[in-house]
């Protein structure tokens, strides 16, 4: 029922607002409550859940009016909040003597909270527990610390709620700031001035220039080449152990190596380790540098 209301509203989004917001908002008794839930998940009695709707449409108003400062739209919020208690009529157990509200307020708001999560911002936002916490509380965390001043906080209070939340520090800086300042367009003039530049032309381009990128391609070709005409140098049974133990994606063991060359594990060990060192004289002569120039 729940998902056919759910189609209906994406397909009907003006007449579905009417539909719950047309409702008698009277009061309701909770044998009244309880027969007209009954009506609508025995008969799927659309009456009986215009009345629901209805009758608890203030406590989805009152609900909404805690996220307006978001800055999103009160009718989507209502319209969030409202779905919140339709599937909580759903899920409703009326065998369990509760009033609806006490199980209702809690899908109400979690609708609410998760669409200000998903369209308060263009950037996602985290959805762990931690994290909607931080993001809905971070006001009053701020109290609880002792922190009063509308600036940023330093480094001891981002650690503080850090702990409590088990966050990372950087994640409660990213979202302060993000809380504080909202989103800004990188096309937004840096003043009102016309000729002034846009934001965008403040930000540092990190890749690297076309003349590093061009001498790193040389220097790889070049440590490459060395490489291979070091190899060369070594004899048949110390090329097939470095290849096999150092250039294949999947080295070979020590045991499987011992095993194509009919010697102990011991004596492969002892090959690897010396011919690993003819290797680094081997290209320090071919390419007349310092082995630090190919560890950088």
């Amino acid at each position: 029922m729940y998902n056919n209301y759910y189609n209906y509203k994406k397909t009907n989004p003006k007449r579905a607002l009417k539909f719950k917001l047309s409702a008698n908002e009277k009061s309701l008794e909770k044998e009244e409550e309880y027969e007209l839930i009954s009506k609508w998940l025995d008969s799927n009695d659309k009456m009986a859940l215009n009345r629901l709707v209805g009758a608890y449409k203030k406590l989805v108003v009152s609900f909404s009016k805690k996220y307006l400062s978001y800055g999103l739209p009160q009718d989507d919020l209502v319209q969030e909040g409202t779905m919140g208690l339709i599937y909580a009529i759903n899920k409703f157990d009326i065998n369990k003597g509760f009033r609806l509200s006490t199980y209702a307020h809690w899908w109400i708001k979690a609708m609410i909270q998760d669409y200000v999560l998903k369209n308060w911002s263009i950037v996602k936002n985290g959805t762990t527990a931690s994290q909607k916490v931080l993001f809905f509380s971070l006001n009053k965390i701020k109290k609880i610390i002792n922190f009063e001043s509308q600036n940023f906080m330093g480094i001891e209070d981002i650690s503080k709620i850090s702990k409590m939340l088990n966050l990372k520090p950087i994640d409660i800086e990213n979202l302060q700031s993000r809380l504080k300042m909202g989103d800004q367009s990188l096309n937004q003039r840096i003043s009102d001035g016309q000729d002034d530049d846009e934001l965008i032309t403040l930000l540092e381009d990190e890749r690297a220039t076309h003349d590093v990128v061009f001498q790193e391609k040389n220097d790889n070709q070049f440590k490459q080449k060395c490489l291979l005409n070091a190899i060369k140098l070594l004899n048949p049974r110390e090329q097939t152990i470095i290849n096999s133990r150092k250039l294949k994606y999947k080295p070979d063991t020590l045991d499987m190596i011992a095993k194509k060359l009919n010697i102990s594990k011991e004596r492969v060990r002892q090959i690897e380790v010396n011919s690993l060192k003819k290797l680094r004289r081997n290209i320090e002569s071919i390419s007349n540098e310092s082995k630090d120039f190919f560890i950088n």
